[in-house]
């Protein structure tokens, strides 16, 4: 039985890699050395305050480690009550929930493909965590609302156009989903609510729309948007194509629009891959998932950045970096309780016409917490405050 290598153990790049695709569950671009850079670095904004992290990959404790295992994409955290929410082949059409202090399976939500008032027409596409334990499943056009105990509570279809990667958060007790120009948030009395001085809604009249300047480009961007919310605000980003170099804030009680800036190194590195991902540390905080593809291998020093906690009242935030560039393996998935959670994607290693060929999947079948340690900068009030 073939298992992840351990942690901290990571492949020697010069030597002939290649990208591989299958049907299921997948696998990742690891190709050889010597690509072209794909596009041109874009700065970010400038953030008030800074410290860089490191992942200690050679302490920590593993959750699971299952070669049978097969987490598809990245967790939601359930902070409260210590659970990570995946999607794994174990449960094509739903979501699993693994305890983070044993590994255990402890939940099971599921959301069959089709058209029923249970189901998702285009299947399962995102998962999203409410404060009071409350699970949310999205696909491109319904949201799926589930209780603490994976009781089905209802289904939200809004009003707005498709989303790409079903994005949804729950916005102050609310699912709520990105829209052109805001956001879009279900109200108590079924009511929805159009959120952002520009937003722009669907109504009654499709027609209005073709009047828009530039609405077919708008919908689209806006169809493929990240989204996160706190109680009171509802974080967005746009898809990569706009080399975004910060999230979009829109405030409920105000109806305002903001910015709150990514890390320029942060930015430079995502704006050549589909990230950031959004999620938060439980405490306030924004956390950025960088994802790391093939063309990151050639970037000056290697890619290193992996992600980023933001303090949105004040600007200040937290590089966190991998100790060594271009780790494919291990992947960040967020905060938990001051701790990386990463997932490492499964390995295998062969030979091939005389030359090491390794495949990394698309899957991961390990999962663990390390901890982090500054190299430089001072903390953030209230960020990471165990972290030395």
């Amino acid at each position: 039985m073939l298992r992840a290598r351990p942690t901290g153990q990571e492949p020697d790049y010069g030597m002939k890699m290649r990208l591989r695709h299958r049907s299921h569950p997948g696998t990742l671009a690891v190709a050889g050395a010597g690509l072209a850079a794909l596009a041109t670095c874009v700065a970010g904004g400038t953030a008030h305050g800074q410290q860089e992290l490191v992942i200690e990959y050679s302490a920590g404790r593993t959750i699971i480690d299952d070669p049978w295992r097969a987490i598809l994409w990245r967790a939601a955290i359930d902070h409260e009550r210590g659970i990570f929410y995946v999607r794994d082949s174990e449960e094509p059409e739903g979501i699993l929930g693994f305890s983070l202090l044993t590994g255990e399976r402890v939940r099971t939500y599921l959301a069959p493909k089709g058209h029923g008032p249970r189901e998702l027409p285009e299947g399962v596409q995102s998962v999203a965590v409410a404060p009071d334990g409350r699970v949310y499943i999205a696909g491109m056009v319904r949201v799926l609302e589930y209780g603490p105990q994976g009781e089905y509570v209802g289904g939200w279809t809004p009003n707005a156009p498709a989303r790409r990667d079903g994005s949804v958060c729950d916005f102050d007790g609310q699912p709520a989903v990105p829209i052109v120009g805001g956001v879009l948030r279900r109200g108590h009395d079924g009511v929805e609510e159009g959120i952002g001085p520009n937003v722009l809604m669907l109504g009654s009249n499709p027609d209005e729309w073709i009047e828009v300047e530039g609405i077919t480009d708008r919908v689209w961007k806006a169809g493929a948007a990240r989204i996160l919310c706190t109680q009171d605000a509802a974080f967005v980003v746009l898809e990569h194509s706009d080399k975004t170099d910060s999230l979009f804030v829109y405030y409920r009680a105000s109806n305002r629009e903001g910015r709150l800036p990514i890390p320029a190194e942060l930015a430079a590195d995502q704006a050549l891959t589909v990230g950031p991902l959004l999620e938060t540390d439980g405490r306030g905080h924004v956390v950025l998932l960088g994802v790391s593809f093939i063309t990151l291998f050639d970037r000056p020093g290697g890619f290193r950045a992996v992600g980023a906690v933001l303090d949105p009242a004040s600007g200040c935030h937290a590089i966190i970096r991998n100790p060594e560039p271009n780790m494919l393996q291990p992947t960040f998935q967020g905060i938990y309780q001051d701790s990386a959670l990463v997932a490492y994607r499964y390995r295998e290693v062969g030979r091939e016409n005389g030359r090491t060929v390794r495949t990394i999947h698309t899957y991961a079948n390990k999962v663990a917490l390390h901890p982090l340690r500054r190299v430089s900068g001072g903390p953030c009030p209230g960020m990471l405050e165990s972290v030395n």
